[in-house]
């Protein structure tokens, strides 16, 4: 009786498609491994109300390691110990982003109360005059621009505040709101941080 063969392909073809296809099976692994990483999710928690300190961490454990912080109140404050400080805003809100995300809070000191808005966040001012009435002196020097000219004037006495921006408020401001700026020198009537306009 004759002896059947196999009709597989032989040792030698086996060789050559495992040596063909092994990079091809390597890209689809190394794809497959990169873009999970790229979607891959984190679930910030609610850190509004909270200590800054508590709210950095929570924020590092939950995967979000690139957290900025800034004065809600919009003075310009510095400070050393983030257990002083707490949360008033938070960008993006709760839930689930992207790995990566920057996190910005908005902060005041443990004893203040937040404000109605984050006086720390702005839009530049181009044509139109925005409302700087408010709004620190600091701050209106952001919003304005750095080649704007901008004059501070004590609303008390007409003298000239060209220091400690962060410690006044803004009373009053020519050219009106929605007035022309697109470069006119502007000027504005502060007052103290601490009193009401």
């Amino acid at each position: 009786m004759a002896e059947m063969k196999s009709a597989g392909p032989s040792t030698g073809a086996v060789i050559l498609i495992a040596v063909l296809a092994t990079p091809v099976v390597l890209v689809v692994i190394f794809w497959l491994i990169g873009s999970g990483s790229a979607d891959a999710q984190s679930s910030l928690p609610d850190l509004r109300s909270k200590g800054l300190q508590w709210a950095t961490s929570e924020s590092k454990n939950a995967g979000f390691e690139d957290i900025e912080t800034h004065d809600a109140l919009g003075r310009d404050r510095r400070w050393r110990d983030d257990k002083d400080w707490m949360v008033c805003f938070q960008e993006p809100g709760a839930g689930s982003h992207p790995a990566g995300t920057v996190v910005r809070l908005g902060v005041v000191k443990t004893e203040e109360r937040c404000p109605s808005s984050d006086q720390g966040r702005y839009d530049r001012a181009t044509k139109l005059m925005p409302d700087l009435v408010n709004r620190t002196a600091y701050m209106t020097t952001q919003i304005l621009g750095p080649n704007a000219s901008v004059r501070f004037l004590k609303r008390a006495d007409g003298e000239e505040v060209t220091h400690g921006l962060g410690d006044w408020r803004v009373c009053g401001q020519t050219p009106k709101v929605g007035q022309r700026f697109d470069g006119l020198p502007v000027t504005t009537l502060v007052v103290p941080y601490e009193t009401r306009c």
